[in-house]
């Protein structure tokens, strides 16, 4: 017989995370070359926020991937 598992909340808020962080990686290098016209935009914040997500993201899916146990 199967033994059916339970997958954690935590490991779909993980993969969310790491998606939108790789996404904002991605937005955050394309602003390097034509930032926008914000005040404090020379800090990088999209790129600072997208490794930080992706970070995240990469821990909670690691963490929290199915079969773990």
């Amino acid at each position: 017989m199967s033994e059916k598992t339970e997958i954690s909340i935590w490991f779909f808020c993980g993969i969310l995370m790491l998606a939108y962080g790789l996404v904002l990686i991605v937005t955050g290098i394309t602003e390097l070359h034509n930032p926008p016209h914000t005040m404090l935009a020379e800090l990088q914040p999209t790129l600072w926020w997208g490794v930080l997500l992706t970070i995240f993201g990469g821990f909670y899916t690691v963490q929290f991937r199915p079969g773990k146990a």
